[in-house]
């Protein structure tokens, strides 16, 4: 089993969807680094990295660094944060505090683009779901890893992709293209989630890519979501905490957290709250609206667990990040 072949394969599949981006999203994880490394000619291209307090700007500078790559680091004001958040619940029409702190970062790294005149922006959505690399994924059946690809190969939520299409900015994401999709179906099991010094990872093959490359640092990095990585979740709670937060005119359930508030006090500054599910069968018991097929409600970011429970964000959670 040769896994860096896989990921050169994979490679070779991204350079091909990346034909004329000038631009791409870097934030210093696996996704888009791998991207970078790919790219036909990244000397001269864009790359953008959001700064609100976590070390995702380090890696990404490794990267650009090594690569030429023209490197933008936005470190926004609390008030332009505000405001791509208030963005972020009005285009997704979500108040889950991790959908919205992850969303207005792309927000801002996607106005920047817009800003900057980019005529293609490249982004890392689809890595996590075809090439395994979230952790709740690592103790799972062989047979249910493939159900899983299967599944993420014919549908999956990339946001960026969708915040992108909203904003008018034209976006491409290469590791979720036709043949990115057939490379993940393909690939051995072992190629996808791996170990190494006694440590599991996921994106494994896209990570020793990243490593024969000279950029062992980055990818070994453990994988850090972008709410964390950027620190926007960090700082989402600061702003709860620190403004005064009025119930919104039409809220019709008790918010489970002051992040939950927050965000619904924002999203109602663009107008009515979401309407209430009509079928009792999906509606979410937390808020009311809908939840999808997989028992998770994108409003308020509740989910149905295969037992029957709730699970849904706090408050403490944040602090535990």
């Amino acid at each position: 089993m040769d896994c860096i072949a896989w990921a050169r394969r994979l490679a070779a599949s991204t350079r091909r969807s990346l034909g004329g981006c000038d631009c791409t999203l870097l934030s210093g994880g696996v996704d888009t680094s791998f991207i970078a490394l790919a790219h036909p000619s990244p000397r001269g291209v864009t790359a953008v990295t959001v700064d609100l307090g976590g070390d995702d700007a380090r890696y990404a500078g490794i990267v650009a660094e090594r690569l030429g790559m023209e490197h933008t680091i936005l470190r926004p004001s609390r008030e332009e944060f505000l405001e791509a958040l208030e963005t972020a619940t009005w285009l997704i029409g979500s108040i889950d505090p991790v959908e919205i702190a992850a969303d207005a970062v792309h927000v801002l790294s996607i106005s920047h683009a817009s800003r900057a005149g980019c005529r293609c922006l490249a982004t890392g959505d689809g890595g996590d779901e075809l090439f395994l690399g979230y952790s709740f994924l690592f103790g799972r059946t062989r047979e249910a890893l493939r159900r899983w690809i299967s599944e993420m190969a014919r549908e999956a939520w990339l946001p960026t992709l969708y915040i992108a299409e909203r904003l008018g900015v034209k976006a491409v994401a290469p590791l979720y293209s036709g043949e990115a999709k057939r490379i993940a179906l393909e690939a051995p099991i072992e190629c996808l989630i791996g170990e190494r010094d006694g440590r599991v990872y996921g994106k494994y093959m896209l990570r020793l890519y990243i490593d024969e490359r000279g950029l062992g640092e980055v990818a070994w990095r453990p994988k850090r979501p972008v709410t964390s990585g950027s620190g926007s979740l960090r700082l989402l709670s600061s702003l709860a905490s620190s403004m005064r937060v009025d119930p919104p005119r039409g809220l019709d359930f008790k918010p489970p957290s002051r992040l939950h508030m927050f965000l619904a006090s924002l999203l109602a500054r663009r107008g009515p709250l979401p309407a209430r599910c009509s079928d009792p069968r999906l509606a979410c018991p937390v808020c009311g609206r809908c939840m999808n097929r997989r028992g998770y409600c994108r409003f308020c970011g509740a989910v149905r667990t295969p037992s029957g429970a709730v699970m849904h964000y706090s408050d403490e959670l944040v602090a535990e990040e």
